[in-house]
This record gives structure tokens, sequence and C-alpha cells, in this order.
């Protein structure tokens, strides 16, 4: 089989089984992993061994690096002043937390200290790639999704300091004095590389985005400087994870061009992630399971529990808030990437040949059940916490969920200008005064020139003296309304910006966003056909950029009763 055909029934397998996770309310990556389980090499065989571990491998190292890049990009400087200290510690502490407790339990079965202990390092990694999903398909954000994601960022960072350490002591206590000097020095010069190469890589990306900032070279320099990074670094044979990590930094701290250079790929983003987790599905051996036995059951339960109490412990004696401390340490069950790598490496070092068989059916043995259980998992612990849905609770940055409206029966654009004011007067609790003072400014605004965009899309807005922020509504109209677009199609998606005076520049702004997703073919008519203002709101959100970076939700001091209408623009 050819490996276009082999990445189609890939993607294939993938959407099919996250679409039925979907119906199950499982996360979709739930669905994905088992759709790869059944094509893959140890169950249906409809992907070979040879086409899985090697023809697609490309694939699943550039998905993780870019999900590298992506989970250190939340590392920014200046969200965590303040609480750096807290965020450091609760990591030390459930990463340490996990070593203990795996160390000190599979004593009574394991009689090897070697096995125990290396056992107990792979133990304080975490997958990133499975909690970053889960928190983009549930819209979540909040303290606690802030947290977890800097938290898994450090965690890996520290899973693999703290194994290149344990491995250097290790082999030198295997070996003889001299072998530690060399396993040391090459312990540093891992790390040196590593820094050197997302730092290099970082720098040189950062230059280039000074002279090309169209969203279509941002896609293309991001992408060449990952694929780059992650070529170099397999050839250097370390893990592309740390150096991708680094250029993940740089860029949310250093670039001025941050935030769109990491929503370039939003596009690209589904694709990538469908098939990393099917493909990482199609790794996963049902058959270890049995094999697991005791000993891999108390290494499951050991290594989740002391990641729950020490992340616990952590966030008690940094005063963190309650929500942090009671749910982050259950968002820590997903183990997968880092903790292959660091099973090859452990079957890569000869002096741990006598340890490496119990390691390698332990460790994959339960990644298989972390990864299928561990979103879901996850999914649970943010909707109690109460941070699902809120991080797209705006639609382009000024339409709440409750803002969008069916029920517009005009069919002319002044009476439709009405019932607008009207409605944004119910939403965000105006009186009458200001509800017709609002309405004026926006029938000013219109006599002056239409706001009808085109492609079935109309912006009517008007200015307020006051207000935090800009705020709209949007009308989906399905017949549509005359708006003398120049197009001449009707506006079957109408809304409107009600927008402070100080704020009046950031408009423009949101008449990019809008006007990028309805760019796309048939997005207006596919509004018009949604079933309702849910609908409607899950199209325009999965069409927007920028969601890696989370949005200020509306305060109390937000609504309408609060402005008073400026001069018109």
């Amino acid at each position: 089989m050819n490996v276009i055909l082999a990445v189609s029934i890939l993607v294939t397998a993938g959407l099919l089984g996250g679409s039925v996770a979907r119906r199950l309310r499982l996360p979709t990556i739930t669905g994905n992993i088992i759709a790869g389980i059944v094509i893959g090499p140890h169950l249906g065989n409809l992907l070979t061994h040879e086409i899985v571990y090697q023809s697609l491998r490309p694939i699943s190292q550039i998905a993780l690096s870019l999900i590298a890049v992506s989970i250190a990009s939340h590392l920014k400087i200046s969200r965590l002043r303040g609480r750096t200290l807290s965020l450091f510690v609760i990591t030390l502490a459930q990463a340490l937390g996990a070593m203990a407790a795996v160390y000190c339990f599979c004593g009574y079965w394991l009689e090897s200290p070697a096995t125990r202990l290396l056992l107990a390092t792979i133990a304080a990694s975490t997958a990133p790639a499975a909690t970053l999903s889960v928190i983009r398909e549930t819209e979540a954000e909040g303290p606690l999704v802030k947290s977890l994601l800097a938290v898994v960022a450090l965690d890996n960072m520290l899973a693999i300091v703290i194994f290149v350490l344990v491995s250097t002591a290790l082999s030198a206590g295997l070996g003889d004095q001299a072998e530690f000097g060399a396993q040391a020095g090459r312990a540093a010069l891992v790390f040196c590389q590593a820094l050197l190469l997302g730092g290099v890589g970082g720098a040189f990306l950062i230059f280039l985005t000074r002279h090309f900032q169209a969203r279509s070279q941002l896609v293309s320099l991001l992408l060449m400087t990952v694929c780059g990074i992650t070529g170099m670094a397999l050839e250097l044979g370390i893990s592309p994870l740390l150096p991708n990590m680094v250029l993940g930094f740089m860029i949310t701290n250093f670039a001025g061009t941050g935030r769109r250079l990491l929503s370039s790929v939003d596009d690209l983003e589904p694709f990538l992630y469908i098939c990393f987790f099917t493909l990482a599905g199609t790794h996963l051996n049902l058959s270890l399971i049995p094999a697991l036995g005791l000993t891999g059951a108390v290494y499951i339960v050991a290594r989740f529990g002391g990641k729950v109490i020490g992340a616990t412990l952590g966030g008690l004696l940094t005063g963190a808030p309650a929500t942090i401390t009671r749910h982050l340490g259950f968002c820590l069950l997903p183990q997968a990437g880092i903790a292959v790598g660091l099973v090859v490496a452990v079957q890569e070092n000869p002096l741990f040949t006598p340890y490496e068989a119990p390691i390698t059916v332990i460790i994959l043995a339960a990644i298989v059940i972390s990864e299928l259980c561990g979103p879901v998992l996850v999914k649970t612990v943010l909707g109690r916490a109460g941070e699902t849905g809120r991080s797209g609770n705006l639609l382009f940055g000024i339409v709440p969920r409750h803002g969008i409206t069916f029920d517009c029966r005009a069919r002319d654009k002044w009476k439709l200008l009405r019932e607008l004011v009207e409605f944004s007067a119910r939403v965000y609790g105006a009186g009458p005064k200001e509800k017709e003072k609002l309405l004026r400014s926006v029938i000013e605004r219109e006599k002056s020139l239409s706001t009808g965009l085109g492609r079935g899309v109309a912006i009517p807005h008007g200015t307020v003296a006051r207000g935090q922020r800009i705020m709209g509504v949007m009308a989906i109209i399905r017949e549509g309304v005359d708006f003398d677009s120049l197009d001449g199609e009707k506006a079957r998606v109408v809304i409107l910006m009600i927008i402070p005076e100080r704020h009046f520049e950031d408009h423009l702004k949101t008449l990019a966003a809008v006007s990028k997703v309805f760019s796309r073919p048939g997005m207006a008519e596919s509004l018009a056909a949604a079933a309702g203002p849910e609908e409607a709101y899950h199209l325009v959100f999965s069409q927007e950029s920028g969601t890696s970076d989370f949005i200020q939700l509306a305060g109390e001091d937000d609504e309408v009763e609060d402005l008073e209408p400026g001069p018109d623009s």
C-alpha cells in the first residue's frame, strides 16, 4: 500500500471514530485512538507494521512537534508573573509525588532498585497532546486551564531533565567511574544542543517575521522552522520535543506577531490532530493489557495517585486557588509521547538491558489505558470545574453565545436595525434612553454608507461614549435582507457592533476577523441553514483563528446601560 492511500485510510478512520465518540459524549481523540487500534497492525491490520512505524512516522513527528510548540506557547512570561513560584512548586511536587509512589509501591513486586527507579523516572511525564486536544475541543478556559497548560509544559521539560540525570547516575553506578564523565558530558551536550537548536530556530523565525507578515507567509515560515528543528534534532539523535518547546516559548514571548504566527496553522490543525491521534492508536497493542499484571496495575494507580497528591500539596503550600488545588492533579493521567521516547532511551542503553523487558511491557500497557481513559477524565474534571465552553464565549471577540438570534422578522434593513438594537438592549440590559440613542447612531451611520460587506454579510455599527470593550449581537436571516452590498447579494448574517469611542480603532480588528471567516465560500449559507443559535455558534467558532490565546470574558461593567452614544464615525 502506498503512503497517500494509507493517509486517506488513516484520516477516514479518524473522522468516523471521532464522530462516533462525539455522539457518545466522549472526547474526539478517544474515538480517534480507538479507530487507530481497529485499523492498526495489532488488530485489523489494514495498515501494516511497516506503514505505521516507518512510512507514516514523519506525520506523527511533525504533529507532535507542533503540539510541543503550542504547549510551550502558554508559558508567557507576562501571564506567569506572580504565579511562577506556585507553578514550579506544583510541577515539581506532582512529578516527585508520582516518582516516589511508583518507586515505593512497585517495590513489593519488583526486586531490582534500578528497574523501580527507571519506572519512577518515566512516571513523571505527562502527555501534552491529549490534554491540549481536550481543552480545545471543550473550549475550556479559566484559572485551572491556564495552570494546567503551564504545568504540563514544565512537567515534560522536567521529566526529560530528571531522566537524563537519573540515567546518567544509574549508568555510572552500573559501569565504571570513567563512564560517569562520559555520561555526564553526553547529557550536558544533549541539553545544550536542544536549547541551542530551539533558540537559533526561534531567533531566525522572529527575524523573518519582520519581513514576511502575510498569513500565508507566516504559515510557511512556522512549518519551515518546525520541520527544520525537528529534522536537525533527529539527525543529532535527540528528542525534537525540547527544542520545539524552546521555539514555542520564544514565539509567544519575543515575537511581535506571536499570536498571528501561532494561529496561522489553525486550518491545518484539525488534520494534524486526526492523523496524530489515529496514528497513535495504531501503535497501541491491546494484547499487552493482560500482560500488565498486578505490577502494572500498581504502577498506574501509584503514578496517578502520586500526581494527584503532589499537585494538591503543591497548591496548598503556595496558596493556589481552590479550583487548581482540587482539580489539577486529576488532569495529569494521560501519558504517551515522552514516555515512549524514554522507553526507547532505556532500550538503546546496553547497561539497561536486564531491566528493559518489564519496563517496556508496563509502560506501553499503561499508555494504552491512560490514553483511552485520560482524555475522558480530563473532560469530566474541566466540566466539574466549570471551565468548559468559555474560551469561545465571544465570537469575533464581541458576540456572546446568547447574542445570536434567528428570530428577526423584518425584511427591510431599517426595520431590521431597530430589531437588532432591541435585541442588543435585551442582551446587555440597556434602558429605553440608551436604546434610542444607540438606534439613532446606527441609522445615521448606515445612511452615510452601507455596511453590507458582500458574501451575505452586513456589519452595521454605532458609537457610544463609554465602555470597556466593543460589544455585538448577530442576527441570521434565512431569506436575507438587502443591505445594498456591492455584490448585490442579500445579507443573511447581520452583526451589530456597539463601539465605545476610545475603542473605535479596535473595530478594524473585528472587521478583519469577520471578513476572514466569511471569506470561506458558502459560510453565510451554512449559517442560514443551521438548526439554531448553538449550531451557528459552533460553525463560526470552528472557523475563527487565534483560539490558542485566551479571550477575556465580559465583566459586569460591560453593559450598554452604562454607556452614552457619542458622535458618529
